[in-house]
Parts: C-alpha cells; sequence; structure tokens
C-alpha cells in the first residue's frame, strides 16, 4: 500500500537516508541528521505540487509495517515529466515490492493525459533497479556523472 509521507512520519525515512547499504547506491554515503531533515523538508513540499504525486511510505497491508518509500515526483503542476524512484529497507530488497510499487505508480501516471514521459535516475551499478525498469519498458538516455556521482537517466516515454 502506497501512503504519502506525512510530517510525522519522518523517523521511517531517517531509517532510509541513515542506512549506508541503502543509499551506497543513491548519494555514495548515508545522510547526516541535517541533511536528511533538509531532504525530507523538501519531499514534504514535492507532495503539495500535485494531487496524487510525491513521495509515498510503502507499507505492508497485512502489519502496517514501514518497507520503504516510492515517489512520483512532479516539480511543476505543469510539468510534462515525472520523475520515479524508490527505496526499500534492506528487509524488504529482492521481494517484488518495489516492482509492485512502481508498476502501480506508473499505471497512475499513465491516466494523467497531460503527461509525456517518466524518468528515473539511478546509479548504473545498480542492476536491481534497472532490471525492474527495463522490465517497464524503460530505455536509457544518458549515463555518466550526475551531481558528482555515476548516474544513469533513463525514461519511459508514455
Amino acid at each position: 500500500m502506497l501512503v504519502p509521507f506525512k510530517e510525522q512520519d519522518y523517523a521511517d525515512y531517517r531509517a532510509l537516508t541513515s542506512n549506508p547499504k541503502i543509499m551506497e547506491m543513491i548519494t555514495g554515503r548515508p545522510l547526516s541528521e541535517q541533511e536528511s531533515r533538509a531532504h525530507y523538508d523538501s519531499l514534504l513540499q514535492q507532495n503539495q505540487v500535485a494531487k496524487g504525486f510525491g513521495n509515498f511510505r510503502i507499507i505492508n497491508e497485512d502489519n502496517n509495517a514501514f518497507m520503504g518509500l516510492a515517489k512520483l515526483v512532479r516539480q511543476q503542476l505543469e510539468d510534462k515529466e515525472v520523475e520515479i524512484g524508490f527505496m526499500l529497507m534492506e528487509q524488504f530488497q529482492g521481494k517484488g515490492i518495489a516492482s509492485t510499487a512502481t508498476g502501480q505508480l506508473i499505471e497512475f501516471a499513465r491516466k494523467d493525459r497531460s503527461l509525456l514521459r517518466i524518468k528515473a535516475i539511478l546509479d548504473p551499478l545498480n542492476r536491481a533497479s534497472r532490471k525492474i525498469l527495463v522490465r517497464e519498458g524503460f530505455v536509457s538516455e544518458f549515463v555518466g556523472e550526475i551531481d558528482g556521482l555515476p548516474g544513469e537517466v533513463m525514461s519511459l516515454v508514455l
């Protein structure tokens, strides 16, 4: 189940961003408390841009356990492109959870006739994330340095 992040969910977000293994292929390192809080404040603002878009907690429907984050972010209401992404707590990786969440977000984006494409930015060495995106029809557009880190931009034309 995907539930928008709210102010009171910061501890779940911090559990992701403070974990070195989770953040290894996102920022190259865990975020400090200050960095994490700044990112979270930005995430909450992104959730206000357009109804149904933003950053979501992935919740286990059976026990309400926090499993990770999935996002479908529209920076501006008039944007024709959105960014998709996900991060999972270690114990939930490799179980199809990111694939399911990604499929749900793509399905939602396809219903918005104003959108032309979905993009994803990932570490080119992140084979698991890349596999999910390729299976959904994403193609590579760019591989190189992004914000000082190795990166790949993949996109799906809607």
